[in-house]
């Protein structure tokens, strides 16, 4: 799973990188896979084991699975929304540290 966790970022910082220096994509909110869009929200997605930057969209959608698990008192969360950033960029390279920082996520999970 960390070897599928590192394409992910790797594949991401390069999509990132280029954005970020394209003006024409600078403001755009590019696909990053079937879920979301990339913006300056860091997520983790409990379901597929993976941190991401998505868009105001995506911090979303990623509120009302976790509240919706909560609520229906699930002892797996769907996801959590960590962090907003002033923009992709940094929020790509928070995304980078927290990865090799290889902490529990116990935000996955209920507090009893």
């Amino acid at each position: 799973m960390r070897i599928l966790s590192l394409i992910f970022i790797f594949n991401f910082c390069i999509s990132s990188a280029f954005a970020e220096n394209n003006e024409e994509f600078k403001n755009s909110n590019y696909p990053i896979d079937w879920k979301y869009k990339a913006g300056e929200y860091l997520i983790y997605d409990c379901e597929r084991s993976y941190y991401a930057c998505v868009d105001k969209e995506g911090q979303e959608t990623c509120k009302k699975e976790r509240n919706a698990a909560l609520e229906n008192k699930s002892k797996d969360l769907k996801c959590a929304s960590l962090k907003k950033f002033q923009n992709k960029k940094s929020c790509v390279i928070e995304n980078y540290n927290v990865l090799y920082r290889n902490a529990f996520r116990r935000f996955c999970y209920p507090k009893n």
